[in-house]
């Protein structure tokens, strides 16, 4: 994957997993690819086409009025120094603003602007989007307010994560084979390292969390583990030499990562 591929595909992965998290569905999410009119964060903020969900595809079941999350275009920042092959800073800012008249009231999400900016680092916090990308992090400083027209009655803050991006091409890992046995309403699930040679590490995560090593969430491969049916299992491997596997995809699931959905 080309380095302008793997930042293009920063932002839809990062828009996905927020639309995933049921903290957030109430908020409206707004994908900002290019100059976006105001009037229509105003009408998200505001609660107008809240209710015809069908007619925007920015709107899903059960979102209120009065906030709204705007996830910026990534950027990347200057090389790092004292880093191994050429290594830079990836920037990936969020907008989020909120109506406090309309957010408080009865249609309205409840949720405080410095709630929502919390909740999104907590969030991606050691999030693995794969590749050459390691996992975002949140400094002390990581969201502050923003000062907009005087005349805009909503409160802005932006929320800014950093991670550290690899621009050196690396050749990727052979994703993790898996087989599982079904019984009485669990799987006992088996990775395989595939890679020719062997002596990858093969992380794991039940949580839908990305597999990373950085990841609280992702368990270390030793041997068969067992979950209930229904369980999404992600799986990648990983060497030092090696990009991490990250793309295959088990039993068809759509996702950057290797999904499998136990039965």
């Amino acid at each position: 994957m080309s380095l302008a591929a793997q930042i293009e595909s920063v932002q839809p992965d990062v828009f996905f997993k927020l639309a995933s998290e049921p903290y957030f569905y109430p908020v409206t999410l707004l994908n900002i690819r290019e100059k976006r009119l105001d009037t229509e964060v105003l009408n998200s903020l505001k609660g107008i086409g809240i209710t015809s969900a069908s007619a925007n595809k920015n709107i899903r079941p059960g979102t209120k009025a009065g906030a709204t999350i705007e996830v910026l275009f990534p950027t990347l920042l200057q090389p790092l120094e004292d880093t191994p092959g050429p290594v830079c800073t990836l920037q990936q800012k969020f907008l989020v603003k909120t109506q406090e008249t309309i957010n408080q009231g009865a249609n309205g999400t409840g949720l405080s602007v410095e709630q929502i900016a919390v909740n999104l680092a907590q969030l991606f916090q050691l999030f693995f989007l794969g590749n050459s990308i390691q996992g975002f992090y949140a400094s002390g400083d990581f969201y502050e307010y923003v000062i907009l027209d005087r005349d805009q009655p909503f409160i802005c803050v932006a929320v800014t994560l950093k991670a550290t991006f690899s621009l050196a091409a690396l050749a990727r890992q052979v994703s993790p084979a898996y087989a599982d046995v079904n019984i009485a309403g669990t799987d006992t699930v088996t990775l395989t390292d595939r890679q020719p040679g062997g002596g990858s590490a093969i992380f794991y995560t039940a949580d839908g969390s990305f597999p990373g090593p950085g990841n609280p969430a992702a368990i270390p491969y030793s041997g068969p583990f067992t979950v209930p049916s229904g369980t999404i299992v992600r799986a990648a491997a990983y060497a030092q030499t090696r990009s991490p596997s990250g793309a295959p995809i088990f039993a068809g699931q759509g996702s950057s990562v290797t999904d499998y959905i136990s039965t």
